[in-house]
């Protein structure tokens, strides 16, 4: 982007884009897009998180069931006193705390005794988490019957943090009530004495949750279930009574204690029709007591999650906005390669940027998606689509006007720097180029207007083809005049050899055409050619409104009485010796044949001139008689020099032209002869 006009419309569109999304992410109106990004990353991430070891979860599921209804003749709901076999062994085992995922607000129905069988069991452990339920923030709240409410170490509240699609993200800490009652989890480290600085938890947007670190599946904490921890349990007791000890090994189904010293239980249910389930980012059927394990989990292993602040994500807004526009802004119009790359780039943008986002995830950080993406989405296109009506509408104008005079480079150049438009020229080193149709003038009479209108299409078409091939730039077409240069407006080092070998391409692609021009003119046709390279002054010239890219100066004149001096030498290239030493210069491997010196029509100097051609043209017998007829005449023995011309006049057109000279000169001698002759017509 290089003009000023660019730069500040890229501006723009990246200050309005900043500014709306900066203001819809304080508002939070990509709420349910965020939530769903962070769903993704959370599972996508899940598993990159090792579970504390310091969890142990122990779950009522169906092979529990059926081992109680078969061993011990329990339907379901259980006695309440084999939940008491559950805590009394994790008492025995020296637990952190056991926290229960049940309701008991109704009384046992195997009567009193079993409500206070399980509460006497708390009493004994005294690190009992039993729960407390809220349905919502105005109803009554649903505690234990007395027996257990009052034996419980703690009670805690099992109501999870649901966000307004269900899904369970957040935890609280304590409940919203007048008691507040802590979390499940905030409650097990409680009583189990290791609960860290609360005020030291980040905190979600909400100020009063946190966010949860899920596992992928609660498998990962090798859950155990409820009938070997009973039948454990019951081993122990029997071996005590009886002063024996219990075989722990592993041909046995027993549970050693031992194993879950200073472990944080979590007691919930697994089986079909109890299970307790609840939509997780990972999973819309996760079990219920997994929110407060892995919330427990987050606070144990300390890998919080945090939302970066607002500052950080504006400035990630902005920088989205600012690459968005950047990356919208590169193309030259109507170039496929560079839209590509433009797509291919913001592709690029939006992939890094969610890379980030999750790569970030890990450690913690909650970078915004929406947003970002948003504001990269619509300041690429605000971009393009700005650009395009701004700019397209000169670009194809451009493409339009200058693709008959252009290569399709410098078009592009022009576009790409539209501020050249405009009257005015520079000094530049050029070469350039002028050609006409022999005897032109006579070939047209014999030609109708449809038929003439055909055969200059064609030719000018192929010529000029070759020449934008080669870079160079057409001037003017003057009938069946080509006017051309190179080395503007786009730099060329080479522009001499280019020039050069577009003449030497030009006419093999006349011979070529010969027949196919010979139906419409009934003749041969052949064209002058006259090529100079010099300093020249190119740009726009002309009116306000009108003008065209052409060239000025001498060095054009030059090139212009160079191609009227092929007459003079009966040849249909000429080029000037500053030409021809540029081209070499540059690596062109034609040869070039000096043909003489002469000063054209308005200049006293004379000039050297060329005819070039493919290597090894000039080395024929011919060839080198002429020069050494040519260095006779120089030197001003115009009748030693006439004997050799004429010798081979038949065969070289330009000897032929200088045993005419040689023999006007003889019968008139020139007067203070300089070694070149004096053009008299142009």
């Amino acid at each position: 982007m290089k003009s000023i006009k660019q730069k500040l419309r890229v501006a723009i569109t990246c200050l309005a884009v900043f500014v709306i999304f900066g203001i819809l992410h304080f508002v939070d109106a990509f709420s349910w897009i965020e939530k769903k990004a962070y769903d993704s990353r959370m599972s996508m991430t899940a598993d990159s998180i090792e579970p504390s070891d310091m969890i142990t979860l122990v779950l009522l599921d169906q092979g529990s069931l059926d081992w109680a209804r078969a061993e011990m003749d329990w339907g379901y709901p259980w006695p309440r006193s084999a939940y008491g076999k559950i805590i009394d062994f994790f008492n025995r085992a020296g637990a952190a705390s056991i926290a229960f995922d049940m309701l008991y607000t109704e009384p046992s129905l195997y009567g009193p005794e079993d409500d206070k069988a399980l509460g006497d069991a708390c009493s004994r452990f005294g690190r009992v988490v039993q729960t407390v339920y809220y349905a919502d923030e105005d109803s009554d709240p649903l505690y234990p019957v007395k027996e257990i409410k009052e034996g419980a170490g703690i009670i805690g509240n099992v109501t999870s943090s649901l966000d307004e699609d269900g899904t369970a993200r957040r935890n609280r800490f304590f409940a919203n009530s007048a008691d507040a009652e802590p979390g499940l989890s905030v409650a097990s480290m409680i009583v189990g004495k290791d609960l860290p600085d609360l005020d030291e938890i980040p905190r979600a947007k909400d100020g009063e949750t946190m966010y949860v670190r899920f596992q992928k599946t609660l498998d990962r904490y090798i859950p155990y279930s409820a009938a070997d921890i009973i039948k454990s349990e019951l081993a122990i007791e029997e071996a005590e009574k009886n002063g024996t000890e219990v075989d722990f090994g592993a041909d046995t189904d027993y549970l050693d204690p031992e194993m879950f010293v200073d472990q944080h239980v979590f007691f919930g249910l697994y089986a079909p029709g109890l299970f307790d389930i609840c939509a997780s980012p990972v999973s819309s059927v996760y079990p219920g007591v997994g929110v407060h394990v892995c919330q427990l989990d987050t606070i144990l292993s300390e890998t919080y999650l945090r939302d970066v602040n607002l500052i950080i994500a504006l400035c990630l807004i902005a920088l989205t906005s600012f690459a968005g526009c950047i990356a919208g802004g590169l193309s030259k119009q109507g170039s496929f390669r560079s839209i590509l790359l433009e797509v291919i780039l913001f592709l690029i943008l939006g992939a890094v940027y969610l890379v980030a986002a999750y790569l970030l995830f890990v450690p913690g950080y909650i970078l915004p998606v929406a947003s970002p993406i948003g504001a990269l989405i619509v300041s690429f296109f605000a971009t393009i689509i700005g650009t395009y009506l701004s700019e397209g509408k000169q670009s194809r104008y451009l493409k339009t006007a200058f693709n008959q005079y252009l290569s399709p480079k410098v078009i592009d150049n022009l576009i790409e720097n539209p501020d050249s438009l405009k009257l005015g020229g520079e000094r530049r080193e050029i070469t350039a180029f002028f050609s006409d149709i022999e005897s032109f003038t006579s070939v047209s009479e014999n030609m109708n207007p449809e038929t003439m209108t055909s055969f200059l299409n064609t030719y000018l078409s192929e010529m000029s083809d070759i020449i934008l091939a080669s870079g160079g730039t057409i001037d003017k077409y003057e009938g069946d005049a080509i006017i051309a240069f190179w080395n503007a407006p786009t730099f060329q080092e080479d522009h001499a050899k280019r020039g050069v070998e577009a003449a030497i391409a030009c006419q093999k692609k006349l011979l070529e055409m010969q027949d196919s021009l010979m139906k419409l003119t009934g003749r041969a046709i052949k064209q002058r050619i006259g090529l100079n390279t010099g300093i020249a002054t190119v740009g726009n010239f002309g009116s306000r409104n009108r003008f065209d890219y052409t060239m000025m100066g001498d060095t054009v004149n030059l090139a212009s009485r160079l191609e009227g001096i092929n007459k003079v030498f009966g040849t249909y290239t000429l080029v000037s010796e500053a030409t021809a030493k540029a081209a070499m210069d540059a690596g062109c491997t034609l040869d070039f044949h000096n043909i003489g010196d002469i000063a054209v029509v308005g200049r006293k100097e004379s000039v050297r001139v060329y005819v070039p051609g493919d290597k090894g043209s000039f080395t024929t017998e011919d060839n080198k008689a002429f020069d050494q007829a040519y260095k006779l005449f120089h030197d001003g023995q115009f009748s030693e020099a006439f004997k050799i011309f004429s010798a081979f006049a038949d065969k070289n057109p330009t000897c032929k032209k200088y045993q005419a000279i040689c023999e006007r000169y003889i019968k008139n001698p020139p007067e203070n002869w300089q070694g070149f002759m004096q053009a008299t017509e142009k």
